[in-house]
This record gives C-alpha cells, sequence and structure tokens, in this order.
C-alpha cells in the first residue's frame, strides 16, 4: 500500500521565506523546509495497482493556471484552548477550491475505488507547524505578528501526485507525477 496525496508546491523563494517564518515557538514540530506544499486531496493508503487508473483520472483533470500567494497566520481549529496546526493562508482562495473540485470530480468519477468527494470543508492553507503538548504562551504573539504576513505570490501551474512515507523523523515525500495545468475550453 502506498500512503498518497494531491497537492501544489511552492516555488523555491517561497519556500525559504516560509521556512524563515518556522522558529520562535516551542513544543512545536515545524514543516521541512523541502515539503512545503498546499494538500488539495489526502487519499490515504492505496493499493500500488491502482497508480496507472489515478494518473489517467488526474491527468483528466482541466483547469487553468492561477496566481496564488501567501496570506495570514492561524490556528486549526481556530479559537482553541489547545490548536493543533499552526497555518499560513492563501489568497485568492476561489481558483484554488476550483482546482480542489476539479481533483475531486475527477477522482469521484464513474467506477472510482477513491469514493465520494470529502465531506470536511476545505480549507486552504499551507501547514507551518504540528503543535505538540503544552501551547507554547508565545503563540499569541507569534499569531498577532504575522497575522499580515504576505508572501510572495507565484503562479500555480501545476499540481502533483505524491507519495508519503511514515518515518520516525517524521513524513518524508516523494513526488511521483506532476500534472500540468492549462487554460480550459469553454464552449459558447
Amino acid at each position: 500500500m502506498l500512503r498518497l496525496f494531491i497537492a501544489v508546491d511552492l516555488p523555491p523563494p517561497a519556500e525559504r521565506a516560509v521556512a524563515a517564518l518556522c522558529t520562535g515557538l516551542e513544543g512545536v514540530r515545524w514543516a521541512k523546509a523541502g515539503q512545503l506544499h498546499v494538500t488539495l486531496r489526502f487519499l490515504g493508503a492505496t493499493p500500488e495497482e491502482r497508480l496507472a487508473d489515478l494518473g489517467r483520472r488526474l491527468a483528466a483533470v482541466r483547469a487553468a493556471p492561477f496566481d496564488l500567494a501567501l496570506h495570514g497566520v492561524g490556528v486549526f481549529p481556530p479559537n482553541a484552548r489547545r490548536p493543533r496546526v499552526l497555518w499560513l493562508g492563501l489568497a485568492p482562495e476561489r481558483p484554488l477550491r476550483e482546482l480542489k473540485g476539479a481533483v475531486d470530480r475527477a477522482l469521484a468519477a464513474e467506477g472510482s475505488p477513491y469514493g465520494q468527494e470529502p465531506k470536511q470543508d476545505f480549507s486552504p492553507h499551507l501547514t507551518l507547524a504540528r503543535l505538540t503538548g503544552r501551547v507554547d504562551p508565545a503563540l499569541p504573539r507569534f499569531l498577532a505578528q504575522h497575522a499580515e504576513y504576505h508572501g510572495m505570490e507565484w503562479q500555480v501551474t501545476s499540481f502533483r501526485l505524491y507519495k508519503s512515507t511514515l518515518a520516525r523523523e517524521g513524513s518524508v515525500h516523494e513526488m511521483i507525477e506532476t500534472y500540468p495545468l492549462a487554460p480550459t475550453c469553454r464552449e459558447g
């Protein structure tokens, strides 16, 4: 079984800028700089023999390239006494939501072994850190300091299928395939 997910990557300059934010808090497990991504869909345990079908479905996704920027910070769950995830927001959300919808529809198409579209709402974000144990008293200050964070803008021109392997030092991600975005044809 392969542990799979579908994601949009950050360009290296954006990764470096995000890595610079990943400091100043105790009791957190910061995301690794080389593994920063925006998850569109987590597939989880998938039999290896489904890779070809999965690849065909993802290659059929039609979405136009779009601009995206990092914007603001927050935690999941919001307003919780014990947040579990520290994240960077993304703007604009609409084209990312549209791409996610196209991926979900391709995976849920007739005869799909991938099940229905996820029931939970998609909240576009980039995970900065997992919060473990006691919440650092410096977290509110970190959130206030970076509330209006504006990162570089880049053009999203593809999405990728990744394999994730769990290891003692954290997950290791291996890119399996890249799927380019191309303008969609509209009749009319």
